[in-house]
């Protein structure tokens, strides 16, 4: 091969050499240039995520219940203070003693832990602030508080720190609305890829969580709270709950269980404390389910409130068992029997009236054996309620008087609604609103009927009967100042069933009741659960503990009161008149 030809050669290989490196030039600066720019970024950068600010959670009548508070980090850089002369500045700012900020420091480490969780108004922020140093970063962050302590800790639950994100209550029932959307920033990263504070690049912001308004009313929250402490200073009982609700809407206006705990403090977190037993537990109720049977057999035409029952002198025998009353009667009409709370009635009315197949439909019409859906996936119990070929010969007498079945107080609550309503079944809520963090509302929750239980008729003639309870029945000894016979009610006494036998030691003592009976502004339960004293009648335990607390509900809810309240008497005065009689030692 001549001079020429090698030339040639020559050239022609290096003008291709040329076009692959061209081509992959182009390749990488062109076609695949994101590709290789987000390979940059992530050797000397580092994307991190700014969190959103959660969002609050308030009353229905605008009150803070749970928020987000601005705290913050205090990290310092050490390759910036790398002479430590600041040491003692930094250290004077954050109130800590020197040695203490001398020990953390490193050189070497770019991000060194001083403290942390400080809030927006600590004068170590401002002192820090001032000294201008470049190695001081304050990182901010958002800490979530709970401003009333327990006050509705069952409702609003907690969260996890570690993630942000709801883990009960509201807060994980609503964890979508509130937690809102990250945002997130590029900072540069040193030789060990570690971030470098100081050095922080673009940044996309973070769009907060929406804040959320619940039904809840603090004024009757605080009632319903101090009620639950004064029934465990009193009768120590395992458990005790108290709702209070709106019939016509399904709000919920207050609720709460006994234990307790701070969703502030994680040491108060125990299993029985944190759960919301107002919709895990379930009870046998005992008596006040006496108002699903009597609506049932007057709904389906088979009785009224005149019809006759007899109740055997308190004493019945049926498929082998003996069956009592308190009170014992012969025969009683319809009204009566409801207001002596007849056990023999009751099971007359199922076994000779509605039978298993009616007693069971009205019993599921009424939500029993089914969760309310009042918080999603928080372990809400179905209650109990057999199918009716899992029934006893005895089933059809026991179940309707409260035996034999069992419900969530919040089941019971949702049940008397209907009846104050006027016979609609209503979905029991806690959201009322929500509105975007500039406070532009979203979405507003409504009244969601679920379905025609009774008559309004029948709820109309059930009212006069629970109103009878509280006029001359087993309810006639606690008075609301003012509503002189506007109490509709129902007292409870279940025996706990333990050991495969119904116990005579242990009861659940229940109220369950409405007013004004014509026009009803709220339906409430009280429930307490084994009380531990000689009292344990519904009409001893929890019968006082409605009135006490009605009385204070009608006034925040500013009901005008059917009589006039009584004034109290001033107490006497000693007259000028009145002869003393003094002593000399």
């Amino acid at each position: 091969m001549d001079s020429r030809t090698r030339a040639i050669c020559i050239l022609l290989l290096l003008a291709c050499g040329f076009t692959v490196i061209s081509f992959n030039l182009i390749q990488i600066q062109l076609v695949d240039h994101e590709k290789y720019l987000a390979i940059a970024r992530e050797n000397h950068d580092m994307k991190v995520s700014i969190p959103p600010k959660r969002g609050a959670i308030y009353d229905a009548d605008n009150n803070v219940l749970a928020e987000s508070q601005r705290v913050y980090d205090v990290h310092l850089d050490g390759a910036l203070e790398s002479n430590g002369t600041h040491l003692a500045e930094i250290a004077a700012a954050l109130g800590e003693p020197v040695s203490k900020v001398v020990d953390a420091f490193n050189p070497k480490n770019r991000d060194i832990s001083l403290a942390t969780g400080l809030s927006v108004d600590d004068p170590a922020i401002a002192r820090l602030t001032d000294l201008k140093l470049r190695s001081v970063i304050l990182i901010p962050r958002d800490e979530r508080t709970y401003p009333n302590t327990i006050l509705a800790a069952h409702v609003l639950g907690f969260i996890d720190d570690a993630t942000g994100h709801g883990m009960a209550g509201m807060e994980k029932d609503l964890d979508k609305l509130l937690v809102g959307t990250p945002g997130e920033r590029w900072v540069e990263r040193d030789a060990k890829r570690q971030e470098i504070p100081a050095y922080q690049a673009s940044e996309k912001p973070a769009v907060d969580g929406d804040n959320v308004t619940l039904t809840i009313r603090m004024a009757i929250q605080h009632v319903v709270e101090d009620e639950l402490d004064g029934i465990v200073t009193s009768y120590h009982p395992n458990a005790a709950y108290i709702i209070v609700m709106d019939p016509h809407t399904g709000e919920i206006l207050g609720m709460g269980s006994r234990p307790t705990y701070d969703p502030n403090d994680r040491k108060t977190f125990e299993a029985g404390a944190v759960r919301n037993r107002c919709i895990t537990d379930m009870v046998e109720p005992g008596s006040i389910f006496k108002i699903i049977t009597l609506s049932g057999a007057i709904n389906d035409g088979l009785v009224n409130l005149d019809t006759p029952i007899n109740c055997e002198n308190g004493e019945w025998y049926y498929a082998g068992r003996e069956l009592k009353d308190d009170e014992p009667s012969a025969t009683l009409p319809v009204l009566e029997v409801m207001a002596r709370s007849s056990n023999i009635g009751f099971a007359k009315l199922g076994l000779n009236y509605l039978g298993p197949q009616k007693l069971y439909k009205y019993a599921t019409a009424f939500g029993i054996g089914q969760r309310t859906g009042i918080f999603g996936g928080q372990s809400e119990t179905t209650g109990l309620l057999r199918p009716v070929s899992k029934w006893s010969a005895l089933s059809v007498t026991r179940i309707p008087m409260g035996q034999e079945v069992a419900a969530s107080p919040i089941q019971m609550v949702t049940a008397m609604s209907v009846i104050a309503n006027g016979g609609t079944m209503v979905q029991p809520h806690l959201l009322k609103q929500v509105a975007d963090a500039d406070g532009n509302t979203l979405d507003t929750f409504k009244t969601r009927e679920l379905r025609q239980v009774i008559t309004r008729q029948t709820a109309q003639a059930v009212t006069k009967a629970l109103q009878q309870v509280m006029i001359d029945g087993t309810g006639k000894a606690i008075k609301v100042p003012g509503y002189e016979g506007e109490l509709a009610g129902k007292t409870g006494t279940a025996q706990k069933f333990v050991d495969g036998a119904y116990s005579h030691t242990q009861f659940v003592s229940s109220f369950i009741g409405f007013m004004p009976a014509e026009d009803p502004a709220f339906v409430a339960l009280v429930m307490v659960d084994d009380p531990k004293t000689k009292k344990y009648y519904g009409a001893e335990v929890s019968a006082p503990v409605f009135a006490d607390m009605a009385t204070q509900v009608a006034q925040i809810m500013n009901l005008t009161p059917t009589q006039p309240i009584p004034v109290p008497a001033a107490p006497p005065t000693l007259s000028s008149n009145v002869n003393t009689k003094t002593t000399t030692p």
